[in-house]
């Protein structure tokens, strides 16, 4: 559990390095997470397990900039106000909430960021 924790950390802070432009780029995946949220946790254990190479942009729904983008994507995937997190936005796709299906859905829609 120290591990994934430490490796948590050490992803929260390298997330200083996000989009800094506040427009939603097609070509990055969009990881918009909380601290405190379990399933945020679980889904970035998996993607960093099985996308080592991803690049991701971290967005921490706390901080403002990140806000600015998570509300973006809520708006150009019209999720209205029902919104949670892990929220992934990958050009015109996206995923909220962690579940099976959505690991699932997140292998079919990473593929193009990865090949």
């Amino acid at each position: 559990m120290k591990k994934y924790f430490l490796l948590f950390c050490l992803v929260l802070a390298m997330a200083g390095c996000s989009n800094s432009s506040g427009e939603l780029s097609a070509n990055k995946v969009y990881f918009f997470y909380q601290d405190s949220c379990p399933h945020c946790h679980h889904a970035l254990q998996y993607v960093n397990s099985r996308y080592p190479d991803l690049q991701m942009e971290m967005m921490n729904i706390a901080t403002p900039q990140a806000r600015e983008l998570f509300i973006k994507c809520a708006k150009k995937f019209k999720l209205g106000n029902s919104l949670g997190t892990p929220l992934f936005c990958m050009g015109d796709k996206y995923l909220m909430g962690w579940s099976r299906r959505n690991q699932t859905l997140f292998d079919q829609y990473a593929r193009p960021y990865v090949e």
